[in-house]
């Protein structure tokens, strides 16, 4: 259950390494603005904002997807190294970090009147049997892992 486990979790915080990635991407190389903008004005709406409060979200989203990458990254490699070997203290700042992370991630949802609902349902359901599996494999089957 525990090689189920961080599979699950590789995967989750894979995706969302890769979207952090992406946004970054876009809007750094691109020059794109946020994509929360899209969601909540559409293109043409977006682009006609003020410019300092445009300048202020986009601001926010770089840093945001910052952060999210760089705790998906640390978290892949918690996953594969110690959270394999059956490490409790990886599991519990696993299941700390990732799910305050997805907490956030409804959080912000709520503020574009949730349009990506399905995907924080989903992306949750990856994530808590991520968590679920690597728990049993860690706890159930007597690993005694500091």
């Amino acid at each position: 259950m525990l090689r189920a486990g961080a599979i699950l979790l590789s995967l989750w915080t894979g995706f969302n390494l890769a979207l952090a990635l992406g946004i970054l991407f876009m809007m750094l190389a691109l020059g794109r603005n946020a994509p929360c903008l899209i969601l909540l004005f559409g293109k043409m709406q977006a682009a006609g904002m003020e410019p300092r409060a445009l300048a202020t979200i986009n601001g926010l989203a770089v840093v945001f997807n910052g952060c999210a990458a760089a705790i998906c990254g640390l978290s892949l490699s918690i996953i594969w190294v110690a959270l394999r070997r059956g490490a409790r203290w990886a599991f519990w700042s696993l299941a700390i970090c990732l799910g305050f992370l997805q907490a956030a991630g409804f959080a912000s949802d709520s503020f574009f009147h949730y349009k990506d609902l399905a995907a924080n349902v989903g992306s949750s359901v990856l994530l808590l049997s991520g968590l679920g599996c690597a728990a049993v494999g860690i706890f159930r089957e007597g690993n005694e892992a500091a």
